[in-house]
């Protein structure tokens, strides 16, 4: 017998049900990543912004360098374990280099001068190979030779480049601020042009020296740093440069970039043979950090970086166990750390360990000096900045906003760098408003009143403070400014707009930051040298001959007690400048899950991704456990859909029967 149409309406319509449920059912999850991917050996890492410079010659920041650093190899490295003192260990270098006095002649005030320099003579490893890239004759990435150190030195001095530490060397190797400057004024360089200081062996390939006009001891730490790494002259050849591509030899290589979304590096099949430290202190075995000792690098085969600006949603993902590590700040840290210091028990049931480590590090507030107010070196000039600088409480700032976790500092050296002084104070970091309105009357600014207009002083503060705990700084400062008169206005920009800014002079007052490259003062020291100006890391430019005459003087000489002597003097010039309000040394706090091992953040180099091991198949179970889709909701809402359609259903089956019964009515008889 045939079915009428009627009947068919509801099993119709359930059958429709029955496959939505199916289909919603199937992708409940909350996995921002591809099934299966959280069980690999993989590390999940979340940064702010996109990747400003993936070029190893300009690159200046911390969050460029996690990545970069792990793509390009240096010839020394630090030891992952070892601190204070931090030791180098060779990486693409196969032997310590050779350091001889050097007689050398230069010409000062036109005069020629006889003095010592330093001849350093390198070795690379033999068999190091780039990583394959198109770059390359049929894609195979050719072995790594000394004339990539020489090449990368070069770059240093291409005015396309804008190298931010090109003066750390210029005024050092032999011809080379010649031959910058020759490039500068014709906006080209000549990379086949003799430069008397970069010397390759013509006997063998690996071999490369460096002649200096001075003796420096602090090469060994910048042949550890990304600058010098080297890089093939046949990647710029191909893409003229390497803002978005990267062709090193180091761990990892450049697998996927995705502007704005993220990045995936994988392990580099052609990377240098490395292992596990097998030394530590009591305390690393004691953490467990020697299990695995003699384990061939990397541990964790491939980093995802993913592009996150809401640091609400990188918590959040935190929580669910879709990220491993997260940084401890005032958004959390009452749901990370209890009454006693330790994680709170429902971070200690999920597995959560929380580690404390000191920076070498200073946070300051800075001016800019050729700023027609707040800049110059008059007596008036000053007498403003160091009113500023006593109306700012730094201990409030670190109570208020990092827990009381961090250190006020009195000058830019931090802890654990020679020429730190735990004792020293400075006289304009002594929070002092009664002062501070007494050295703002003497600078010409009574009660605050800019005596051009007859209102109070108005300075402007440019800052990326987008986040509700940004923005609550930038109030106390205001709050703090007002107190002795003065209105500070905020100036907000996105991060690449602010950098613009500060790299071409086009603010009054900024805050930043500086960790350290190397384990040297002169890392710091060199932020105030006038030839370091921006786009160096001297961004507010400041110029003192003095101070200049110093710096050139303490940087060939060793740790010694008149090195010391001469960078107290220095301290000292800076603070009555007070091109600077330095505000904190900081000790950061970090949380971790337990698939995550030998973590010990390493607070100068940035390739530490490699010694970490990722329990991929404990992430995902817990991964599992904490995000069980909740069907109940959706099969009620379904349900629901479902109970209320029975009635529509219903007429619909009537009106069809009525129109059926009709047609049938009105056909003739058989």
């Amino acid at each position: 017998m045939r079915m009428s149409t009627s009947a068919k309406v509801a099993p119709r319509f359930i059958s429709a049900l029955l496959v939505l449920l199916c289909l919603v059912l199937s992708g409940c999850s909350n996995n921002p990543y591809p099934s299966g991917e959280s069980a690999k050996p993989i590390r999940y890492r979340v940064l702010a912004d996109q990747i400003r410079h993936m070029d190893p010659v300009n690159a200046y920041r911390v969050d460029e360098g996690e990545v970069i650093d792990n793509i390009y190899s240096s010839y020394f490295k630090y030891d992952y374990l070892k601190r204070a003192p931090f030791v180098l260990d060779l990486n693409l270098g196969g032997a310590d280099p050779i350091r001889k006095p050097y007689p050398v002649t230069v010409t000062e005030k036109g005069k020629p001068v006889h003095k010592i320099g330093e001849s350093w003579t390198f070795r690379v490893k033999p068999g190091l190979y780039f990583h394959d890239d198109p770059c390359f004759p049929g894609g195979k990435g050719r072995e790594v030779v000394g004339a990539d150190f020489l090449y990368s030195f070069r770059r240093m001095a291409d005015p396309v480049n804008n190298c931010p530490i090109l003066n750390f060397v210029s005024d050092k190797i032999l011809g080379f601020s010649d031959y910058a400057d020759s490039a500068a004024k014709s906006n080209h360089l000549d990379y086949s042009a003799p430069v008397e200081g970069l010397q390759l062996d013509p006997k063998d390939p690996y071999t490369f020296t460096i002649l200096l006009s001075q003796p420096y001891p602090q090469l060994r730490f910048l042949m550890a740093m990304h600058f010098t790494a080297p890089v093939p002259h046949e990647a710029i050849d191909k893409y003229g440069s390497l803002a978005h591509n990267a062709v090193g030899c180091g761990t990892y290589y450049l697998y996927e970039n995705i502007a704005r979304q993220r990045m995936v590096l994988k392990e580099n099949p052609n990377r240098p043979v490395a292992y596990y430290p097998s030394e530590g202190s009591d305390q690393d075995r004691k953490d467990g950090l020697l299990v695995d000792a003699g384990k061939q690098l990397p541990l964790v085969k491939e980093l995802h970086f993913n592009f996150i600006k809401e640091p609400e949603t990188t918590w959040n993902l935190f929580l669910e166990g879709y990220l491993d590590a997260y940084g401890v700040d005032n958004r959390n840290f009452n749901q990370v750390v209890s009454t006693q210091g330790v994680v709170t028990p429902d971070m200690a049931a999920k597995g959560v360990t929380l580690r404390k480590d000191v920076q070498t590090d200073i946070m300051y507030m800075s001016f800019n000096m050729t700023d027609p107010v707040v800049g110059g070196y008059t007596p008036e000039k000053r007498k403003l900045r160091q009113a500023i600088s006593l109306c700012i409480d730094s201990q409030a700032a670190i109570d208020l906003f990092s827990q009381g976790v961090g250190q006020a500092a009195q000058f830019a050296l931090p802890p654990g760098i020679f020429g730190y002084d735990p004792n020293y104070k400075n006289p304009y970091r002594q929070y002092d408003v009664k002062r501070a309105r007494q050295l703002l009357a003497e600078a010409g600014y009574p009660g605050g009143i800019d005596p051009k207009t007859g209102q109070a002083l108005v300075l402007y503060y440019d800052n990326t403070a987008t986040t509700a705990s940004g923005r609550q700084q930038i109030g106390l400062y205001q709050k703090e400014f007002k107190s002795i008169g003065i209105n500070l206005v905020s100036r907000v920009s996105r991060d690449v707009v602010w950098q613009d800014h500060l790299d071409h002079g086009q603010f009054e007052i900024v805050s930043y930051g500086w960790i350290a490259d190397y384990p040297d003062p002169e890392n710091f020291l060199a932020l105030f040298y006038s030839k370091n100006v921006r786009p160096g890391p001297n961004h507010m430019a400041y110029s003192n001959p003095e101070y200049d005459k110093l710096f050139e003087q303490r940087r060939s000489m060793d740790d010694t007690p008149q090195r010391l002597a001469i960078i107290n003097r220095m301290r000292d010039i800076i603070v009555e400048d007070c091109p600077w309000i330095f505000n904190e040394h900081e000790e950061t706090m970090s949380i971790n899950y337990d698939w995550v091992h030998n973590v010990k953040p390493h607070p100068i180099a940035l390739d530490y991704f490699q010694y970490e091991g990722i329990d991929g198949e404990r992430r995902a179970v817990k991964e599992r456990d904490w995000n069980q889709p909740k069907y109940w909701p959706i099969i009620g809402i379904i349900l629901l859909i479902a109970i209320g359609s029975l009635p529509a259903i219903s007429v619909v089956n009537k009106r069809r029967t009525r129109y059926i019964r009709r047609e049938n009515s009105e056909k003739p008889n058989a």
